[in-house]
């Protein structure tokens, strides 16, 4: 999964290896690439949910700022899981997608719980990634 996240107070090279350096240190980052025009951090992570919180406080440590990591939520009424194993495949496909900062699958109410960026998916490839796992997206209960 693929996230940027916005920094704030690199001022040159250094600043930008500096960051890179101490994110490349991080378990689960697979690529990072930090940009000084654009004060981003693009950021590549093999992991099941992106590391926001560890993510902000190395950037922080590194003595940088991390401007709030851009996230909108969805809650999606899922149709169509059984059992646990049904709900932990919902939330395993909702994860492995670009611009998931975090997904929640509740077996009970039958809702996904979705934070994403809006820049890297949309609501409707949020939906598919539901639906190519085999469950059906009944309706989307709300948007922030």
């Amino acid at each position: 999964m693929k996230q940027e996240v916005k920094i704030s107070g690199m001022h040159c090279s250094g600043c930008t290896n500096a960051v890179e350096k101490a994110l490349k240190k991080v378990d689960g980052i697979t690529n990072v690439n930090v940009q000084l025009t654009t004060e981003s951090a693009f950021i590549e992570t093999d992991l099941p949910e992106f590391p926001s919180k560890t993510i902000k406080q190395v950037i922080e440590n590194a003595g940088y700022e991390v401007d709030d990591i851009a996230a909108d939520s969805i809650t999606l009424q899922v149709g169509g899981m059984h059992c646990a194993g049904c709900s932990s495949a919902v939330e395993r496909a909702l994860s492995k997608r670009d611009g998931i900062v975090q997904a929640t699958v509740n077996l009970s109410t039958e809702k996904a719980y979705v934070d994403y960026n809006s820049d890297l998916i949309s609501v409707e490839e949020i939906k598919k990634a539901v639906e190519d796992a085999g469950y059906e997206v009944l309706e989307q209960q709300k948007k922030k």
